[in-house]
């Protein structure tokens, strides 16, 4: 019826060995290109801070000679996917702002077939209780996460499943549902959906919850399906199953301020001036690798300030994480643009950044960060002396000049100002929302899990090994064939009874099924017969139950030696 090592390159019959290089922390170019014999061969630096060789060449085991050289790195950046850099980096060096997770609801429990027995009550009737309803999974904001590493080792998510109903007409227990916490601005899509298409979820602010997967409902028990010409029905559903898929998390930073600028312009020290974070700060680029946010009081007003890591010219394109980096600008309604006041060429590296904004997203293009511009380093005597040529320089760029302040992060020169600026600036901007995408954002249980009808279904035929298998897909056929409890023949009836009703017996007629032909209803396997008595489909049940050793209907307490 039913049925961080050394990088290794392959060349020639045998693979060469390059020791990793010396890693120091200045400011040159991320890669190494090796060439051995005229092959050229490629190796990704281990550490963002780029490294410099104590020796330009190398030896393998074999004696082979290596010789490694510096290379101009934007020449080769069209050839590298943005994934390549973030995917050889250590765990530990990484931010994790996207996650893929596999999420599924909880199975209902399933209908118990159970009689009142009791003394002096003859013939009690049916008493199996309904099972419980499978957990369901939900998306909550939480603020005192600020990244998605949370997701780094732990893959899925399962909620719990239903208890079972028992006797007495006791239904079983509902399951509790399970809560994945995410940092607000987590934006969650199905797996490989397109941009444009519409996102499942969305929390932004702390406190916020989405539905992602509902559980199944609890099958029914033998109580439940007791009628006027059935007063002892020995029939139970199974549980439902859980909904299930692939997701996959973006984080998008909200904060009212974002600092950018390029790196070891001063941006971390200072967040960590005029807020309490505790951002590291070092004297070399890249010292920040996480988006930092910190929360600013002053005249009993409080600012989120978000200090985003360097950005360099080629972020748009994912060149030094520039995709990961970028996105958290989107959320922030100002953007600082810290200058370093010691560069050689600050006017230079404010274009670039500028620029690197307008080519990852046009909407960057037309938020006021061009309002605040903060001169940074004039601690340094080489940065404060030209301080008015470089001022002019950005006013002749369209940057006003009350748009723009002098400081010293480290000294703290300046830096009331540029809060003051960040305020009049902030009061300035019209009353808006934060700029989210239009999410589903289910907030409430559906009353019905879906509308699809038992006659909306397909027929597929295809030739396996020389059986016929016919294939019937429909929502809400499979759901029904899943929750059919075959141990009981009753539903094996009542399945057969649903198939007549629902017009699939004509269809499959129709597609010139024949006798012994293999049709398939989700995970139901069934042959086909054209005797639809009922006697026959016993007959068809019960040496079914007896080739799977399993004689009598329900759960067996005790082996049997017959059955009927």
């Amino acid at each position: 019826m039913q049925s961080c090592q050394p990088h290794t390159q392959r060349h020639g019959s045998r693979i060469g060995v390059l020791p990793p290089p010396a890693v120091h922390q200045v400011n040159r170019v991320p890669f190494v290109c090796v060439h051995h014999k005229r092959r050229r061969l490629h190796a990704v630096a281990t550490k963002l801070q780029v490294a410099t060789l104590q020796t330009d060449e190398r030896t393998d085991n074999a004696g082979s000679e290596w010789e490694v050289e510096w290379f101009d790195e934007a020449a080769e950046a069209a050839d590298l996917k943005p994934a390549t850099l973030q995917n050889k980096l250590p765990a530990e060096v990484r931010y994790f702002d996207t996650a893929q997770i596999f999420v599924r609801g909880g199975d209902g429990g399933k209908g118990c077939v159970a009689f009142r027995r009791e003394k002096y009550v003859p013939k009690g009737g049916p008493a199996g209780g309904n099972g419980g309803s499978g957990g369901n999974v939900w998306v909550q904001a939480d603020d005192s996460l600020n990244s998605l590493t949370t997701f780094r080792k732990q893959v899925h998510y399962r909620a719990d499943n239903g208890r079972p109903g028992g006797g007495s007409n006791m239904t079983g227990a509902n399951a509790e549902d399970l809560i994945i916490k995410v940092p607000p601005g987590t934006v969650i899509r199905a797996k490989g959906a397109a941009e444009e298409e519409v996102p499942l979820a969305e929390v932004v602010h702390s406190g916020d919850r989405a539905l992602l997967m509902t559980g199944g409902r609890g099958g029914r028990g033998n109580a439940s399906f007791k009628s006027g010409w059935n007063k002892a029905p020995q029939i139970a559903d199974l549980g439902e199953e859980g909904r299930e898929s692939w997701l996959e998390l973006e984080l998008k930073l909200v904060a009212d301020v974002g600092i950018i600028g390029v790196p070891n312009a001063g941006k971390s020290t200072l967040l960590s001036v005029i807020t309490a974070a505790k951002p590291k700060v070092a004297d070399y680029p890249f010292t920040t690798l996480v988006p930092n946010l910190g929360v600013c009081e002053m005249n009993y007003r409080t600012t989120v300030f978000a200090d985003i890591p360097g950005l360099l010219e080629g972020a748009h394109a994912g060149r030094g994480l520039g995709h990961e980096f970028l996105r958290h600008c989107q959320r922030a309604r100002i953007l600082v643009h810290v200058i370093d006041g010691s560069s050689p060429d600050p006017v230079g590296d404010y274009a670039a950044i500028q620029t690197e904004l307008q080519l990852f997203a046009e909407d960057l293009a037309s938020k006021p960060q061009a309002c605040i511009v903060a001169y940074n380093k004039m601690d340094v005597p080489d940065s404060s002396d030209y301080w008015q040529d470089i001022k002019h320089s950005l006013e002749a760029a369209g940057v006003p000049s009350e748009h723009m302040c002098a400081m010293s992060a480290v000294t703290g020169q300046g830096v009331i100002d540029l809060v003051k600026l960040v305020h009049t600036a902030l009061d300035q901007l019209p009353a808006e929302e934060i700029a989210t995408t239009a999410a589903v954002n289910r907030t409430e249980l559906p009353k019905r899990h879906s509308e699809a009808r038992i006659d909306e279904f397909s027929i597929d035929f295809e030739l396996e090994s020389g059986q016929r298998v016919f294939t019937v897909t429909g929502e809400a056929i499979e759901r029904f064939a899943q929750m059919t409890n075959w141990d009981y023949y009753e539903a094996a009836n009542r399945f057969q009874k649903v198939l007549e009703a629902a017009g699939i017996n004509k269809a499959l007629k129709k597609e010139g099924v024949t006798e012994g032909d293999t049709v398939l209803i989700g995970e139901a396997e069934l042959a086909w017969s054209h005797n639809q008595s009922e006697a026959a489909l016993y007959e068809a049940w019960l040496s079914d139950r007896k080739a799977k050793g399993k004689v009598g209907q329900g759960q067996a307490r005790w082996p049997h030696q017959g059955g009927g």
